[in-house]
């Protein structure tokens, strides 16, 4: 362990300054096929029910445009980052929901392995932003150095690392409902009773990490619509564009508290009924429902529909609907863009399935009225959800840094918008070693079998393999398309071979020194400091500096406080030089004090809370400049003294590989 002694410097504002462009709503729904809706026209859907999804249908087919194939990954954790930070699971390592790349301190998240993400490229952007309900993608705490400055989530995240000077605690307060299996962390409280957090809501200054009681007919989707609408308002008063990541649980099943046993299935919803003949996209009535007790201890439910995936569709379309008088309520519906998809395919159909295309393919609809030349319909093109980030980009007004080359996705907005007819030759998806691969003419499910794609099945799933056809002029196109196709995995199949976060330096001694700092300057002890400059070698090296420079490393490359601004306030941070052949085996903890003692007897130095965002800047040799956004400008009066903890790495326990296809 080693510590770094900060000087408070004088402070300087950064900025971003720009136009207002429009509004985006990013809604990502949870475990939920293509075929599903409606507008998708599939003869088989899941369940003995279908949805009805009348305001998707509506804007779909009047002003919307939707994408015939889009894939995701085949399960939760991989899609979501790499709809985050636009990358595969080769550059991010995330294979599967149990097969995250790891390092020593922490798993490998979003913003370690892509820098940019959909937070903080908003937030840089100009805009507000925001991030409700499910995360799935961190670990605890690391949802904030996505970059998103509010956060509403369920269930709420406990683990924190870094400093909070506010204390609050790690474990939310209220009775809550659990499970009777407390492995089940994830299904306790999705809809009914939810466990809510509220991350740096203005109406709680003194306590940035709340959590919120609530009862058993609280019901977390309208919770959640509740906690966006009020960010709307507030962004919209405040005159800066906003961004909604919604990311909420319909469409994942879960347990009920109000049911015997805690059953995992479909949770119910409330009851909705829809009016097509009144205003502009029909109105939705959602009744009075809640759970009664009974004094045998049961429940009896009241406008509560029964159970299934079909009532979590028409629920998201309710929701959907909400957003459009919202928008229209605040005067915001042509400026804004609205984008709903899903993570993965159906549980029981094909989540987790690389059959064929089962599992990766998942809706996508856009809604922009405010946009002139928006492609509108069915659009039989072929995109992946590493798209989202830079089309995102594309809307906001975001410039990648030249030279920027961790994207995987293209911008969907060229395309969408009528500048080109085309938008990419290929879309991939994968689950551990199993990798899947499609154009529009051939498609290579996991098990490496191929298909004749041409023709999208009515079903979503009836493929016909290439080798089942008559031997032709068609067949021969199809076997030339696969053959351009081959060569493009060999880049992302390294399951077995690269799966992990990059390794740090070579350190033979393990000091923390690299054997190559250790030859390039003849240095041997991490303690010494040969220049005399009060910087010993081990941070000379964490700072990529010389150690026998003694003008270097210089303050501003040494740790100091600044202030950043943007579109939701003004915040401490902490900038730094960070040697880019580290890796992120080498951990960086934010500590403080608010009783100004901690710098002089060594106690009272805080970890508990959250560095509340980490970005990053090459600076083209080799380092780059970090800043540790650490808290909002009303607790400044609480900082009396900083310290930037570095954690040199610990020895990684091996991996223990699981193969699909052995």
């Amino acid at each position: 362990m080693k510590q770094v002694l900060l000087a408070l410097l004088g402070l300087f504002s950064v900025g971003v300054v720009a136009a207002k462009p429009m509004n985006v709503i990013l809604i990502m729904a949870d475990d939920i096929s293509a075929r599903e809706f409606p507008m998708y026209e599939s003869t088989k859907w899941y369940g003995d029910r279908r949805a009805q999804t009348p305001v998707l249908d509506k804007i779909a087919a009047q002003g919307g445009s939707f994408i015939e194939t889009v894939w995701a990954s085949t399960i939760c954790k991989p899609t979501r980052v790499q709809i985050m930070n636009g990358t595969y699971a080769h550059q991010n390592k995330y294979w599967d929901n149990s097969h995250m790349g790891g390092n020593s301190h922490t798993q490998y998240v979003a913003y370690q392995s892509a820098p940019i993400t959909l937070g903080n490229m908003s937030r840089d952007a100009g805009y507000a932003n925001i991030w409700v309900s499910k995360t799935h993608n961190t670990d605890g705490a690391d949802t904030l150095s996505m970059g998103f400055n509010e956060g509403v989530f369920n269930p709420a995240e406990t683990k924190r690392a870094g400093w909070n000077p506010f204390g609050t605690p790690n474990k939310n307060p209220y009775e809550i409902f659990r499970t009777a299996d407390p492995k089940h962390w994830d299904h306790k409280s999705f809809y009914w009773w939810p466990e809510i957090q509220l991350i740096n809501h203005p109406d709680h200054p003194a306590d940035p990490y709340k959590y919120v009681k609530t009862t058993l007919n609280d019901y977390a989707p309208d919770l959640e619509m509740e906690y966006i609408f009020d960010f709307m308002d507030r962004s919209k008063e405040s005159g800066k564009p906003f961004f909604v990541y919604h990311t909420p649980h319909l469409g994942h099943t879960a347990r009920d508290p109000a049911v015997e046993d805690n059953p995992t299935h479909w949770v119910p919803t409330p009851k909705i009924t829809y009016n097509q003949d009144e205003g502009e996209f029909g109105t939705y009535t959602r009744a009075d429902a809640k759970y009664i007790r009974q004094t045998d201890g049961s429940y009896t439910a009241k406008n509560i529909t029964p159970e299934g995936i079909s009532y979590h569709l028409e629920y998201l379309d309710y929701q959907l609907w909400q957003y459009l008088q919202k928008l229209q309520d605040i005067g915001e519906l042509e400026n804004t863009v609205i984008i709903f998809t899903a993570d993965n395919a159906t549980q029981g159909w094909g989540k987790s399935s690389v059959h064929r295309q089962k599992g990766p393919h998942v809706p996508m609809m856009i809604y922009a009225p405010g946009v002139e030349g928006l492609v509108q319909g069915r659009q039989n093109i072929q995109a992946d959800l590493t798209d989202v980030l830079p089309t995102l980009a594309d809307i906001m007004g975001f410039e990648f840094p030249e030279g920027y080359d961790k994207l995987d996705g293209k911008s969907m907005w060229p395309y969408l918008t009528g500048k080109t007819n085309r938008h990419r030759d290929y879309i991939y998806a994968m689950r551990l070693d199993a990798q899947m691969i499609r154009n529009d003419k051939v498609l290579r499910d996991g098990y490496g079998v191929w298909y004749d794609a041409t023709k999208t099945p009515a079903d979503y799933d009836s493929f016909v393999k290439i080798n089942d056809l008559p031997e032709g002029e068609h067949k021969a196109m199809l076997l030339a398309e696969k053959a351009k196709l081959e060569p493009m995995l060999a880049q992302y199949n390294l399951y077995n071979t690269d799966s992990e976060a990059p390794l740090p330096p070579a350190d033979a001694d393990g000091d923390g020194l690299s054997d190559e700092f250790e030859n390039k300057y003849a240095v041997s002890d991490a303690f010494d400091d040969p220049d005399g400059d009060g910087v010993d070698n081990f941070h000379e090296f964490v700072f990529g500096t010389n150690p026998k420079d003694p003008t270097s490393p210089s303050a501003e490359q040494k740790p100091h406080l600044i202030e950043v601004s943007d579109a939701q306030g003004e915040y401490v941070a902490l900038e730094f030089q960070r040697n880019d052949a580290l890796g992120y085996d080498y951990f960086f903890i934010v500590e403080g004090s608010t009783d100004g003692r901690a710098w002089q007897d060594g106690k009272n130095w805080q970890t508990d809370g959250v560095v509340q965002q980490y970005s990053t800047r090459s600076n083209d040799d080799g380092t780059s400049s970090v800043i540790a956004r650490v808290a909002a400008d009303k607790s400044k009066a609480l900082i009396k003294e900083l310290r930037l903890k570095i954690l040199k790495p610990k020895k990684r326990k091996p991996r223990k590989y699981k193969n699909l296809l052995k």
